[in-house]
């Protein structure tokens, strides 16, 4: 049966790199939409130039260079794995992709002059490592860079929406009969014995995200030798297309 246990985000965007949909890398199931109006958001923020060397850190399935790519040719996306690295390579011929962590970005120091990591910070384990990476977006810009740091939630997200954190399928189907009901039951057990036959698979993730409120990420930025420029709440799209406020993340926008 596959189904995966995994206890760190960089194994499950290792599988989702082997999904059909290449959309599935940017982390947003059937909602496309939604990752391309957040993208032209960043870009409208930033507003990068053919000057400009922009970098993606966690860029997922590539819209935001996509987007860019035409106006700012210099751009370079970072992913966690080779997996991912290969697939966009596939996909996506003309536009460059490096594999590396965050914490160890594979660049050089005092290059770019935009810098974006958006939806990615909170998947690292500890406030250590989210540290490290805010260091390493301060190593490789350039005097003056812009840097970006989107949807960092100020509350544990998976505990306030009921996420299962655990890596039992068991476990898995009891918190969806007394979290969701029969109806979600019902759809998992579904879901199994399709996984049985191989037309489907189950990612069972025990990791938790990392989240920080805007003082202490404030706090943590300015450490790392990041300036903060703004912040606000993150928009985003609603089921009906409407533009919204996210009730827990914060973006921010940093200077060098």
């Amino acid at each position: 049966m596959p189904i995966f246990r995994v206890n760190n985000y960089i194994e499950a965007y290792r599988l989702r790199a082997q999904c059909e949909d290449i959309h599935e890398m940017a982390a947003r199931p059937d909602k496309k939409a939604v990752t391309e109006f957040v993208n032209r958001q960043i870009l409208a923020s930033i507003q990068p130039g053919p000057e400009d060397f922009l970098v993606d850190i966690g860029c997922g399935d590539a819209t935001l260079l996509r987007l860019a790519c035409t106006g700012t040719p210099k751009c370079v996306g970072i992913v966690g794995t080779l997996e991912e690295k290969r697939r966009l390579e596939s996909a996506f011929p003309g536009l460059r992709f490096l594999a590396g962590e965050a914490q160890r970005l594979p660049l050089e120091s005092g290059i770019a002059t935009k810098i974006v990591c958006n939806a990615t910070l909170f998947y690292l384990p500890s406030e250590v490592a989210v540290v490290a990476a805010l260091r390493e977006m301060a190593r490789i810009a350039r005097s003056g860079a812009t840097v970006w740091v989107g949807e960092i939630p100020e509350i544990d997200e998976s505990v306030h929406y009921g996420a299962y954190q655990g890596a039992s399928m068991l476990g898995l189907l009891w918190h969806l009969l007394s979290h969701n009901g029969i109806r979600s039951f019902a759809g998992m057990i579904r879901r199994c014995l399709k996984a049985t036959f191989g037309s489907d698979r189950i990612v069972l993730n025990s990791a938790r995200p990392y989240h920080g409120g805007p003082d202490k990420m404030v706090a943590l930025a300015e450490r790392s030798g990041l300036r903060l420029q703004t912040y606000f709440r993150h928009k985003d799209l609603d089921s009906q297309g409407t533009v919204v406020d996210s009730r827990f993340r914060y973006d921010y926008i940093f200077k060098v």
